[in-house]
């Protein structure tokens, strides 16, 4: 018999530990720990995805956003990696993987060379 309890999105935890698809999630603290979604997490001290930590990740201010992204007051994340030259205060998902900022237009968190955040829309068929 077992005391593990499903949190969903891959997310499991018993009294003293929390795993990630059946693997234990290194550092994560069982009581208080918090399922987002796109496969966030958070405790008081850190923020994963997938069960591994995002290093450098606020918990106080980190939120998921949607389709793979997240943000904290200072970085915006896609799947768990931070995204270079994004700006937190300005960042939107727009969808099909897209989001954009006052700088950059990006694709699956990857820059998107030479696209004007300005003028960038998506074209529906």
């Amino acid at each position: 018999m077992t005391d593990r309890q499903s949190l969903g999105h891959g997310y499991a935890k018993d009294p003293w530990c929390v795993y990630f698809s059946g693997r234990k999630v290194q550092g994560a603290l069982a009581m208080t720990f918090d399922v987002l979604s796109d496969n966030y997490a958070k405790d008081p001290w850190s923020v994963y995805f997938n069960g591994e930590k995002i290093e450098g990740a606020s918990t106080k201010t980190f939120k998921t956003l949607s389709h793979g992204y997240g943000k904290d007051a200072w970085s915006v994340y896609f799947r768990g990696r931070k995204i270079q030259d994004a700006s937190a205060n300005t960042f939107e998902v727009l969808s099909d993987g897209y989001a954009k900022d006052s700088w950059h237009v990006f694709y699956l968190g990857q820059k998107v060379k030479d696209a004007s955040t300005f003028s960038f829309k998506l074209l529906r068929s």
